[in-house]
This record gives C-alpha cells, structure tokens and sequence, in this order.
C-alpha cells in the first residue's frame, strides 16, 4: 500500500511538470507570436522602395564633386544623402544629395561701383545682403560609366527687395573610364586660376578688385583627365556674352594642375574669337604651399580683351589657421592696363569663426586704389553663413 501512494504521488508530480512545462512554451509561443506580429506591422507601415530596388539608406555622405570642378567652400562636405541599391536584375545604383546655405552679411561700402549680389549700393551706404543657394546633386552607375548632375538654385535680396531664383552653376556629366570625363554646362572657364587673390580666398563679400582670370562662368563642353595628382581639362566655351558683346564667338581653353599634399600648381588660358570685335586671350599660372598652419598661394597672368585692352594681373594671398576654430587671410593684388596706362592696388583682409562646420561668423574688408584716380573705394562686411 505505501509503495502504491509513492507511485500515485510520483505520476501526480511528473504530471504537474508536465503541465507547467507546457504553459512556459505555451507562453513563450505567444510571445513570439505578438513580436512578429508587431514587426510585420513595422514593415507595412515603412515607405516602399521604388520598383526594381532592394534598399534605400538616408545618411550623412562625402559630397558629390564633379570631375575637372573645383569643391565649393560654401557648401558642407559632408551633404544629406539618399542612396538606392539596386537588385540583381538592374544594373544601375543612385545617390541623390542636397545641401545649402543662407548667407546674410551687414556692408558698408563708400563707392557704389560695385555690385553685390546683384544690387549696387549707394555712396557711403550701409546695407543688409542676403543669399540662399540649395544644391541638389545625383550620380548613377550605368554599364557606360557614371553618369551625374548638378543644380544650384540661388535667390538674394537687399532690404525689401529679393531678386528671383536663379541658377548660378549646373553641370552635368560622363565618366567613361576612372580618369576620363565628358562634361557640359554652366560653370567656370577652364582658362580661370584657382590660386591667390580671387582664387583662394573665402572674401565672401569683398573679393571686387580685378583679379580674377579667364572669362568668368560661360556655357561650355569639357572633357578632363585625372590620375593621382595630375589633372587636365579641355573646354569649347560660348564666349558670346562676355562683356555685353553678343556676337557668335566660341573659344577654346584649357588647364594643367598637379595637386600635392603641400604643393600644388597649375597653368590655364584660352582664346576667344570676337566675331565683329577683338579676339581675346589670356593665359595665366598659380601655385600654392602649406606648411603647418600656414598656406601661401600667388598667381599672375595676362592677356587682352574684347575692346582691344592689353593687361597683367599679379596676386599673393597668405591665410592661417590660427586654432581648430579661427582662420584669418590677408592677400594683395596687383593690375595693370597696358593700353590705357591704368593701375590697380588692392588689398583684402578676413578673419572668420567656425566653431562648427554648418556656421561661420566673419568679418572681412577690401580697399582698392585705381592709380591716378580719386575714387579709392572701400567695403567692410559682418558676415554669417548658415549651412545644411
């Protein structure tokens, strides 16, 4: 009989386990069934990615930067980026980045020769001016190479008045091989120097002396090569709008640069046919050394215009990282008209604040001297950049 009770007793425990057993899986099933539940809920309610794509990333990325192009300061380096994988089945993978600023700058100028942002201010005036850019890159691998755009949009305004938006710079281009380029659109002549004076400094607001070289931005086809530190870039440029000559003129340009860790070079120039005017040309070098905390870039160059003028233009800019945060530059810049005997001296200064990449806080000036002249003028700018 006490055998019998154990025995009872041990079925009765056994049975109980059994059943508790159960339970705990049958609770852990429940659970995992509500988890999955929940995730499925997840995924319906997240956005689909477009047909024939199997991911699509939002990041933070290296900004897109056109072959043969210089990076714009103005923008960050680091851009909002959507980038879209493709499946098996398509061959093709894009990224598409946008990124922008908002510039406001309080200047006072004692000459009103010169223009900024397209409203020239009055004699010992002080103004508020203005500027909105967005930028909207994308590039796209195809069986051909990689294909990409550029668009910047652009508005500026003074006091009440906003100037519609427009585009400054959009450029398009081809990557046929890892180093070589076809590329058209709106953008800098090829001819142009990208060291000293107008070429490396940040002079938001102050960069007005005659310094720069080339034919400013012109509508233009380029192709360009790149391997290592050697670049090199050849342009047919529509120059029919220079100088308010409107004339069928097309030109040719082009640029050799060799781009160090703490030496760089480059030489350009092009030539202009100035249909029922004078042909234009102009050639032009530059170069640059860093050390430590210190970077010096010079250029000179000369040429003639459409209207017959010959001239020589010489530049120095010395700029210095002061610390993490504080950077300063002065430079000089010499110019020289040959036929009607004219002089130019100018000097610009600036000392900026970027205690983050998307702020900067400067204050920058300009004086500029035409020999035998006058008319010194003057501007001085509070400037802020606000970028995204």
């Amino acid at each position: 009989m006490k055998v019998m009770k154990l025995a009872l007793l041990g079925t009765a425990a056994l049975a109980a386990a059994s059943l508790s057993a159960n339970a705990n899986d049958l609770s852990d099933l429940k659970a995992q069934i509500e988890a999955l539940n929940s995730r499925i809920a997840t995924l319906e309610a997240a956005p689909s990615v477009p047909a024939g794509y199997s991911l699509m990333t939002m990041s933070k990325a290296p900004a897109i930067v056109a072959p043969s192009l210089d990076v714009d300061p103005a923008y960050l380096a680091n851009a909002q980026t959507i980038s879209i994988l493709p499946t098996a089945d398509v061959p093709a993978s894009t990224n598409i980045q946008w990124s922008g600023f908002v510039r406001a700058a309080l200047v006072y100028d004692t000459f009103d020769v010169v223009s900024v942002d397209g409203f020239t201010p009055d004699d010992d005036n002080l103004d508020i001016f203005t500027r909105a850019e967005l930028k909207v890159s994308a590039t796209t691998d195809t069986a051909v190479g990689e294909i990409g755009v550029f668009v910047k949009l652009r508005s500026s305004g003074e006091g009440l008045s906003t100037s519609v938006v427009t585009s400054p710079e959009y450029w398009g281009w081809w990557k046929m091989t890892p180093e070589l380029t076809f590329a058209g659109g709106y953008s800098g002549s090829v001819a142009g120097i990208g060291f000293g004076y107008d070429g490396k400094c940040n002079c938001y607001l102050t960069d007005n002396a005659t310094a720069g070289y080339g034919h400013n931005d012109k509508t233009q086809f380029r192709v360009s090569y790149a391997s290592g530190p050697l670049s090199a870039a050849i342009a047919l440029e529509d120059d029919s709008q220079h100088g308010g000559f409107k004339d069928d003129t097309f030109g040719v340009a082009g640029e050799l640069k060799w781009s160090g860790d703490a030496i760089s070079a480059e030489i350009a120039g092009g030539m202009w046919d100035g249909g029922s005017n004078e042909d234009a040309w102009n050639v032009g070098v530059g170069a640059g050394y860093t050390m430590d905390m210190f970077t010096i870039s010079a250029s000179a160059g000369l040429g003639e215009g459409h209207d017959g003028f010959e001239f020589w233009k010489a530049n120095v800019l010395v700029s210095a990282n002061l610390s993490e945060a504080i950077h300063a530059e002065i430079g000089f810049n010499h110019y020289n008209d040959e036929v009607d005997g004219f002089d130019e001296n100018a000097v610009l200064a600036g000392l900026y604040w970027d205690p983050v990449s998307q702020l900067t806080i400067g204050l920058e000036g300009e004086w500029i001297n035409p020999e035998g002249s006058n008319n010194n003028s003057m501007r001085a700018a509070l400037v802020t950049v606000f970028r995204f």
